[in-house]
């Protein structure tokens, strides 16, 4: 059992310990200006646009991520949930008037509604109520997703999702540094995105 161990410590130390470390040539001459000129990276795509253009108009965000199919979507649930709160807060004023009504002590106002009674129509105002409330909730949860969306889109616009992803495995022998007859030896995963 001991022999496992000490085999499974020397396929770890042959894998992952590399003793060869090269550094750049110390007489090398760096141009600052062609450095400068390779490193400067060409329109950022910014997160922090994408999220302030979603949280200003919702939909513009997924616009400025070139994501225009998701447009539709967010105004599609942000329409129906307003279009839903419009209905229950129609209905709701309707049965609040209504019980109001009933509850005062003008006797006219009785006649609004008769075929419920009084603790039906504040049973029935109260769900409107409640259903109004979360709709509005509903509404800003969908903004909200409709910003967190725009903002991983615009962190995975570069992202390259293609078809040369794979997996190989190479043996690596190097020259152990300032050694001339010394090599070690191991393995290489390289992963191609």
């Amino acid at each position: 059992m001991k022999y496992y161990f000490q085999y499974i410590a020397a396929i770890l130390s042959f894998t992952l310990i590399n003793c060869g470390i090269f550094a750049q040539n110390s007489t090398t001459k760096i141009d600052s200006n062609n450095l400068q000129k390779s490193l400067k990276v060409e329109n950022i795509h910014s997160p922090k646009k994408a999220v302030i253009m979603s949280a200003i108009l919702p939909g513009l965000g997924q616009v400025y991520n070139k994501k225009y199919w998701k447009v539709p979507i967010v105004y599609a649930a942000l329409g129906t949930v307003a279009y839903v709160f419009v209905g229950n807060n129609k209905n709701y004023k309707m049965y609040r008037d209504a019980y109001a009504g009933r509850v005062d002590a003008d006797t006219t106002n009785d006649l609004i509604l008769p075929q419920f009674s009084t603790e039906n129509l504040r049973e029935i105002k109260n769900i409107y109520w409640k259903n109004r409330d979360l709709s509005v909730m509903i509404f800003a949860g969908f903004w909200v997703l409709n910003i967190l969306d725009a903002a991983v889109d615009a962190h995975l616009y570069t992202f390259d999702i293609g078809n040369d992803l794979s997996l190989k495995i190479h043996t690596e022998i190097s020259p152990v540094y300032n050694s001339k007859t010394s090599f070690s030896y191991g393995l290489n995963l390289s992963l191609s995105f």
